[in-house]
């Protein structure tokens, strides 16, 4: 099973590459290129993403966000064949380039293919392993010393983004805009984060005032701490 994020133009039809992907074994959320963010928080179970669009000027900045949110593979599928254009969308993040008109057995094979190599690629280190925690990615699932944890989703999700930047330092802000859909005032992110990062340290730190994976970074956020061994 393949997992498609299509994103397309509003007012372009776009039923009928949902309806081949689906016919060819993928499972498809469909969307709107202009609301692309609001779909920032299911890229953790995403595939692939397909940017289907005719005015490419707008998907340049929407490549190069979803790059910096995520390493699957981003095709984009356009009418517009220009050379130019081509080279300009890879430098913002595709992986392809595809032009309309095109056989959808050989769209769906290309994507497919990116996917396929992503996965071999990212097999061996779809996982963060540190002085016995243990996060898997793909399924989801956390490990202290061999005991599984659970996590809320987003509890989850905020320490997968904080564990894949490694000693790195990084503010409420910037995981709260990662992680949540919604603007809010400072003090509403600020609060959030804050009660999202007790409780996980509730969950996975021996000591939760005196933490060893997720520090506290005074004046700026927080920053997963790593000594030992690491495996992304």
């Amino acid at each position: 099973m393949y997992h498609v994020l299509l994103l397309c133009e509003a007012a372009k039809e776009a039923d009928r590459v949902r309806d081949y992907l689906q016919l060819s074994g993928c499972e498809v959320v469909e969307g709107s290129l202009e609301h692309a963010a609001k779909y920032r928080k299911i890229l953790y179970d995403m595939d692939a993403i397909l940017l289907y669009c005719d005015v490419l000027k707008p998907c340049y900045e929407i490549c190069g966000r979803l790059r910096n949110l995520t390493q699957i593979p981003i095709v984009v599928l356009s009418g517009e064949g220009d050379e130019w254009e081509k080279i300009k969308m890879f430098q913002a993040g595709a992986d392809d380039y595809l032009v309309e008109p095109i056989l959808q057995g050989e769209m769906v094979a290309r994507l497919k293919t990116h996917v396929e190599r992503y996965r071999r690629l990212t097999r061996p280190f779809g996982y963060i392993e540190v002085k016995g925690l243990f996060i898997d990615a793909f399924s989801r699932r956390i490990t202290l010393n061999g005991k599984e944890i659970l996590l809320r989703a987003k509890e989850f999700d905020i320490l997968l983004y904080l564990a894949q930047r490694p000693n790195k330092a990084v503010t409420k802000q910037e995981i709260y805009s990662m992680i949540w859909d919604d603007d809010m005032e400072v003090g509403g992110y600020y609060n959030s984060v804050a009660v999202h990062i007790k409780r996980i340290r509730q969950k996975i730190e021996e000591d939760p005032e005196n933490p060893k994976f997720v520090e506290t970074v005074w004046g700026v956020g927080y920053r997963f701490r790593v000594e030992a061994a690491l495996r992304e």
